[in-house]
């Protein structure tokens, strides 16, 4: 009976290894057949059937890209936006979730909090005209700026370092920092930031991966081919007849590669900071 029992668990497991691998199989072939394209010509792209083996002109489909778009220049500004959003968003957002987490009683805080929460529900694309206008009343086009200041303060953002706090740090500590004369940001700083490190690691990664596929508001501000990010600068491999389909697959995978990297990197702390939330 026993044997039986663990013959089944085995069987199991072996279903589920084979699940899970299948699985993977399916999210990581985009990126396989990606790589493929960058490899072939534009005729043989739009075969049929479509290639599955790596072609023969992968260095000149590079080639091609390299002439088109000043590529370390994409990379660096999509990385300097991307970097620069993530750290700024991180220290206000853990701010503000740490007034709301801490500071319960201030007057005002739950009408607020509900406004703040509200502003989660209302589609970006609405407000993007006047939007558009405060950004050119402000005399930030063609600059990094909208990318970067009204995106480091989002609700999203805010309330989830808010709930993290409401659940990692019980309000008693706050009192016995208060009664060790501890001050509100000296507690925030050394008592708070250190115990929220798997939130922040998990907001961090999200903010990046949206800061640098970022496409629309860049598109709407950006002017300069210079400032132009990696998404916006593969668009000008696209004619008005016709789109460099190899050049332009080579050119997204080399775009993914730091997203792939930087989530590689902080993968441990992003599931320590969901299955922390989770758990709590």
């Amino acid at each position: 009976m026993q044997v039986s029992a663990l013959s089944s668990n085995r069987v199991l497991r072996l279903f589920i290894t084979i699940g899970v691998a299948l699985v993977a199989l399916f999210f990581l072939f985009p990126f396989y057949w990606m790589i493929v394209l960058g490899t072939h010509t534009r005729p043989e792209v739009y075969q049929f059937p479509p290639p599955i083996l790596p072609g023969s002109v992968l260095l000149e489909n590079f080639q091609r890209l390299i002439d088109t778009i000043n590529l370390p220049l994409a990379m660096g500004n999509s990385l300097l936006i991307a970097l620069t959003t993530t750290l700024l968003t991180l220290f206000i957002c853990s701010f503000a979730g740490y007034g709301f987490s801490r500071y319960t009683q201030a007057p005002g805080h739950r009408w607020l909090f509900v406004v703040m929460l509200g502003t989660i529900m209302i589609p970006p694309t609405i407000g993007l005209i006047p939007w558009f206008v405060e950004m050119k009343w402000f005399g930030w086009i063609n600059t990094y700026w909208p990318l970067i200041i009204p995106a480091s303060a989002n609700a999203f953002g805010i309330f989830w370092m808010r709930q993290y706090m409401e659940q990692a740090i019980p309000h008693e500590l706050y009192d016995a920092s208060r009664v060790d004369g501890c001050s509100g940001w000296r507690a925030y700083w050394q008592l708070v930031i250190p115990l929220v490190v798997p939130g922040l690691a998990a907001l961090g990664v999200l903010t990046f991966l949206t800061a640098w596929n970022s496409f629309l508001v860049p598109l709407i501000v950006l002017n300069d081919k210079s400032l132009f990010t990696m998404p916006l600068a593969l668009t000008t491999l696209n004619a008005l007849y016709s789109t460099d389909v190899p050049a332009v697959m080579l050119g997204t995978f080399i775009s993914v590669l730091p997203i792939i990297i930087g989530f590689l990197l902080g993968t441990r702390y992003f599931i320590a900071g969901l299955a922390s939330g989770a758990l709590k």
